[in-house]
Order: structure tokens, then C-alpha cells, then sequence
């Protein structure tokens, strides 16, 4: 799975937090700025679409997960707020 790094905490002066956010494929289509401006109920259509991409975005600022690293592994991989990270789970051993 594909996450983007959120924020990243140092929780021990050995361990970092790294809090991550799903990323999903979609995308958001405006129309050409010259048929917006021809028709008053398309200025208010699309005042509507800038008011659900805002409050998506707002709802995108929470975490999804978060997952903690040792201090050296991420110095090493020098990852920064932002970067798309791949993280892969898989079962090691059952008991």
C-alpha cells in the first residue's frame, strides 16, 4: 500500500513516529473558465465543487496509520513530510 508521510514525531531519541495518509486515485475536473462565467448558475455550481473540495481536504488531514521506525533507518532513508512511502505487510509466522 501507497501512504504519504503526514507528520513525523521523534518519540525517543531512537524511535520516530511517522503518522501516514492513504493515497486514493482520484481527481477533480473544473470546466473551462470561459463557460463558467457565461451562465450564472455554473459560477454557483462551482462554488459548490470549491466547497466540497475543501471540506475533503480538510477530511484528508486526518491519519490513517502510523508506524514507528528506528532513529538510524530513517536518517538513512532521509525521509521528509510529504514523501510517498510503500509499505508492505506480510505474515512472518503464525503461533
Amino acid at each position: 500500500m501507497r501512504f504519504k508521510i503526514m507528520k513525523i514525531e521523534l518519540k525517543d531519541e531512537d524511535t520516530v513516529q511517522l503518522w501516514l495518509k492513504r493515497l486514493k486515485k482520484d481527481a477533480t475536473l473544473l470546466p473551462a473558465p470561459e463557460s463558467i462565467f457565461s451562465d450564472p448558475m455554473k459560477i454557483i455550481e462551482l462554488g459548490k465543487q470549491v466547497g466540497a473540495a475543501y471540506v475533503k481536504a480538510l477530511e484528508e488531514m486526518q491519519y490513517d496509520s502510523f508506524i514507528t521506525v528506528d532513529y538510524e533507518s530513517y536518517n538513512l532513508m532521509d525521509l521528509r513530510v510529504g514523501d510517498v512511502v510503500e509499505i508492505e505487510i506480510k505474515q512472518v509466522e503464525r503461533d
